[in-house]
């Protein structure tokens, strides 16, 4: 089963990201932090999640990816849909 997760990233900066693009997020261990990089280039960080738990997030791991579905500029936001494997029991 598949479950889907949106994450919200608060970004550095205004970044030309477009709807459609991958996202890869990592974990800083010594920070606590999840990292928002695309193209090789970190911008950002997990604000929170939309849907999902702190579980399901743990559940991803470490390293994970994500696909752009909004973005505002304005507010330096963007909304990133995340999908996790559900292991069987």
């Amino acid at each position: 089963m598949v479950k889907k997760m949106k994450l919200l990233v608060l970004m550095a900066g205004r970044y030309d990201i477009v709807k459609g693009a991958k996202v890869r997020f990592y974990l800083d261990v010594e920070k606590n932090l999840y990292i928002a990089s695309c193209g090789r280039k970190d911008f950002g960080i997990v604000k929170f999640l939309k849907d999902g738990s702190k579980k399901d997030l743990q559940m991803l791991g470490t390293e994970f990816d994500g696909v752009v579905l909004h973005t505002d500029l304005d507010q330096y936001l963007m909304e990133v849909l995340v999908k996790a494997q559900e292991k069987a029991a």
